[in-house]
């Protein structure tokens, strides 16, 4: 797996973001211009958040249902912190620090490892 090395601190303030579970139903907004390939959904919980698009299979009528669970969970970096690529969705790597903790983490933070 690839190695990276955070180049900046960041931390998520999202408390309530939006958890898929295969078969899940949402409703979709607009894609996100900065990170094309991830929409906005909304669930009938009111819980609301970016996802991957390909996850998604259309139902009709602007709902969707995933395809895929999705775990919404962004990781906490410092600025020098390892951190291993597990899998990468447009722009976004699923990572894990050395302490075990999993997280998206936006690749503009990611520097690789030579």
């Amino acid at each position: 797996m690839p190695e990276f090395t955070a180049n900046a601190d960041y931390e998520e303030k999202d408390p309530h973001p939006l958890r898929l579970e295969p078969g899940d139903e949402v409703t979709v907004g607009p894609v996100d211009r900065a990170w094309p390939g991830w929409v906005w959904a909304l669930d009938d919980d009111g819980r609301d958040g970016y996802v991957p698009e390909q996850i998604l299979e259309p139902l009709g009528e602007g709902r969707f249902a995933a395809m895929e669970a999705f775990d919404p969970t962004v990781l906490t970096v410092k600025r020098g912190d390892v951190l291993e690529s597990l899998r990468q969705i447009h722009g976004w790597h699923w990572c894990r620090g050395k302490d075990g903790q999993e997280g998206w983490v936006a690749g503009y933070l990611l520097r690789p490892i030579a």
